[in-house]
């Protein structure tokens, strides 16, 4: 599983400027009309700044969602500002690999409602789903 906290959509500052704003680095971003990845030819449609979970990636959920959630809170006000310009959302990645693997619990708590309702922050979830033959 993988969770970010993502913005979208901004053209009239720089990642720089969002960084410094929120207080924080990225993990990635997107730079519009510039690869999103140097290995594939699919281009940015918008820029994007994202954060990934500051936990080991075979954490819990609620692990990621605390730790994000973390961040958020030590600048609530440099995250309220972006939030009422851009587009943001968490991004939650859930990867199933077989039949047998169980599915990753999701539970968003009281925090999470809290945070969300003040700076409106969208959830978004995608589900990959492989089996082996």
């Amino acid at each position: 599983m993988k969770l970010s906290f993502c913005v979208w959509g901004f053209s009239d500052i720089g990642h720089d400027e969002v960084s410094a704003i929120l207080g924080v680095n990225p993990s990635k971003i997107f730079v519009e009309g510039e690869r999103m990845n140097p290995k594939f030819t699919r281009l940015a449609k918008e820029n994007g700044w994202f954060i990934d979970a500051p936990t080991d990636r075979y954490a819990p959920f609620n692990e990621k969602m605390d730790a994000l959630l973390d961040i958020i809170e030590s600048n609530k006000e440099g995250f309220e500002s972006i939030s009422r310009k851009y587009y943001c959302e968490f991004s939650c990645a859930i990867y199933i690999y077989n039949d047998e693997e169980s599915t990753p619990s999701v539970h968003l708590g009281s925090r999470y409602t809290s945070v969300t309702k003040t700076l409106n922050i969208e959830f978004d979830v995608d589900l990959y789903c492989s089996q082996n033959s």
